[in-house]
């Protein structure tokens, strides 16, 4: 194989501006970067969109540069250079998908220290002589295709063996089909329902057929038309591109229950900015002992100011702090009240003893 070194110069390809900063590249990714602090005075003054452009121009003419630098090869449509190890660890999108439960024959043979051997898809048929699939159509060893059932000592007389054998075989499908939902059942309460694939959960959505009670016409109908809702999103684009159905409306495709907003790539309207300034709020709330909020202080103690006259005022206190007389005797302050229906009480005495003098 012949590898050549092609520059930019020998395909007709002018070098623009490279950065002139310390660069970080890693070819691996298509990196590159520049950690060094940004220029405040260059985008004060030629604005922060073109410096931004300038400075993105020059950092990917670096990068291309170093790709032209490669050792690559001809091929049908160009020449393919071959990338080295990515050097930067890059995070996940989604999460790691948690490991699938081990079925019970699984947990059997491990604890036996059986170990899967892969067997060959023919096996060799003694009684037609000739090759023949393991399983399926035309496989070895088929029971339908023998004429002549030896009896055995066990069999019962009268007793077919042709029917016996196909009800056995019945017997194994069901048994089969048994050990497989006890093996979705302990997928599904040990993962949820996200461990299961994604025909188990549409089949899910659809009524039990013939266990139970009866299901109702209108239930069937909103089964039938939840299943139909989680069929038309489950396609790459959530049903954004695909044909409506007669009589499905828009609102049908949306998708159900909480999703996860990102935040903008461009930030225009202050989000990032909002979102750093409560985060560092709340961490300063949390550890820092020596930060007050006066506002919140403020509101304290007028709401335990508010207790106190509260307290003071059912104890008989007025606002100045003295004690209410009620009983009229003595001095002190007296109450509207009070004053009221002791003026009439004087008034009574003083009238009735101005006729007893009389």
């Amino acid at each position: 194989m012949e590898v050549l070194h092609v520059t930019g110069e020998q395909l007709g390809r002018s070098q623009g501006e490279v950065h002139d900063g310390p660069l970080t590249f890693d070819l691996g990714n298509l990196l590159a970067w520049d950690a060094s602090a940004v220029d405040a005075a260059a985008l004060t003054a030629n604005g922060t969109d073109p410096t931004c452009q300038r400075l993105a121009q020059s950092i990917f003419q670096s990068l291309a540069a170093r790709l032209f630098s490669l050792p690559s090869e001809a091929v049908a449509v160009g020449r393919v250079a071959e990338l080295p190890r990515p050097a930067t660890v890059l995070p996940r999108e989604k999460p790691i998908p948690k490991p699938r439960p081990p079925t019970k024959w699984e947990q059997f043979a491990q604890r036996k220290g059986i170990e899967k051997q892969k067997r060959s898809k023919v096996e060799w048929d003694e009684s037609s002589q000739e090759w023949r699939r393991r399983y399926g159509y035309k496989r070895v060893n088929d029971e339908t295709e023998v004429a002549v059932i030896e009896a055995k000592a066990g069999d019962l007389p009268g007793e077919d063996p042709f029917t016996k054998q196909r009800q056995d075989k019945k017997e194994r499908a069901k048994k089969q089909q048994k050990q497989q939902l006890a093996n979705v059942k302990a997928a599904v309460k040990a993962g949820g329902m996200a461990a299961l694939p994604p025909t188990l959960r549409l089949a899910a959505a659809l009524p039990e057929h013939g266990k139970g009670r009866p299901a109702k016409r209108k239930e069937l109908h909103d089964e039938l038309k939840s299943a139909t809702k989680q069929a038309a999103v489950s396609t790459a684009s959530m049903g954004k591109f695909d044909r409506m159905a007669r009589g499905e409306k828009p609102e049908d495709r949306q998708v159900r229950g909480k999703q996860q907003k990102f935040a903008p790539v461009a930030d225009k309207g202050g989000v990032e900015k909002q979102q750093q300034a409560k985060l560092v709020d709340r961490i300063l709330s949390q550890n820092a002992d020596d930060v007050a909020d006066l506002s919140m202080a403020i509101t304290r103690y007028e709401a335990s100011a508010r207790d106190e006259r509260y307290r003071m005022k059912q104890k008989g206190h007025n606002k100045k702090g003295r004690v209410d007389r009620i009983d009229g005797s003595g001095g002190g302050s007296k109450p509207m009240g009070g004053g009221r229906s002791g003026g009439n009480k004087g008034r009574g005495a003083s009238s009735s003893g101005g006729r007893k003098g009389k």
